[in-house]
C-alpha cells in the first residue's frame, strides 16, 4: 500500500530528528563504512602504477574476497585507508572523502585531538 504524503513527511522528520539526536549516529558509522569500503574496492579495480591490476596482486577478484581481506582483522580497514595519506594519491575525490571520513571517525573513538584530514581540490 502506497504511503500519503503526510505519512513520508511524518518519516522523513522522524529520521531528521534521529539524525539530529544522535539517535542514528551508528547507522551512519555503517554507511560511512560501506562508502569507504567501495571506495577502496574502486580504487582496486585500477590497475597499479606498474600497468598489474591490484586483483593479480594481491588474490582478491571480488568485492567479496576484499571486504573478507578487511574484515579479517579490526585494524585492515583503517590500514587501508591511512595507506593513502598524505595526498590521497590516485583516489578521485569522492573516494578520497569516504575514506577520509572513516579515518576521522577512526581518531574520534580513539579520543584523539581533532585533527581535519586534508583533501585534494574537488577537480
Amino acid at each position: 500500500m502506497p504511503l500519503t504524503n503526510a505519512e513520508r513527511q511524518r518519516r522523513y522528520r522522524q529520521r531528521l530528528k534521529a539524525r539530529a539526536s544522535g539517535g542514528a549516529v551508528v547507522e551512519q558509522a555503517r554507511t560511512a563504512v560501506e562508502r569507504a569500503v567501495l571506495a577502496l574496492w574502486a580504487y582496486h579495480e585500477r590497475p597499479g602504477p606498474s600497468g598489474v591490476a591490484w586483483s593479480a596482486i594481491d588474490g582478491c577478484r571480488t568485492l567479496d574476497e576484499y571486504r573478507s581481506e578487511l574484515e579479517r582483522s579490526p585494524s585492515n580497514l583503517l590500514q587501508a585507508c591511512r595507506a593513502f595519506l598524505p595526498g590521497f594519491e590516485g583516489l578521485t575525490w569522492d573516494e578520497a572523502r569516504a575514506v577520509a571520513d572513516v579515518i576521522e571517525l577512526a581518531e574520534a573513538l580513539r579520543l584523539s585531538p581533532a585533527g581535519r584530514v586534508t583533501l585534494p581540490q574537488a577537480a
